[in-house]
């Protein structure tokens, strides 16, 4: 199975279904089930700061916390980015230019798989 492996609370915030695109610099032709992995790599300041305002409790780091279906891939427009609310605009690094990997059917394991990356 496909990973990617997303800084924390950015991991949680799939977990929680707050974030639906994960942004990234490049883009990818598969699609299908993809793990949300939690980086070991603490918070940073800003980091903590979207963890408090979106109310995310607790971060696991080092393990499988979601999977998703990875459904599309698109670039990132003007008008793709108008389109999204604030805790996705929070949660990603939104700029034309850019690909949003679009992830539905967000769901949890039934018990977490600690794993290093």
């Amino acid at each position: 199975m496909k990973a990617v492996t997303l800084w924390q609370p950015y991991a949680q915030a799939v977990a929680a279904g707050l974030k639906h695109f994960e942004t990234r610099s490049w883009a990818t032709r598969y699609r299908g089930t993809i793990a949300i992995h939690a980086s070991i790599k603490p918070l940073t300041k800003q980091s903590q700061d979207l963890s408090i305002r979106y109310g995310i409790p607790e971060l696991a780091y080092g393990e499988i916390i979601a999977y998703a279906d990875l459904v599309d891939c698109v670039l990132m427009t003007e008008e793709l980015i108008a389109c999204q609310n604030q805790p996705e605009l929070d949660f990603g690094d939104w700029q034309p230019g850019r690909y949003a990997w679009q992830l539905e059917n967000i769901r949890l394991p039934e018990q977490k798989i600690k794993i290093s990356g």
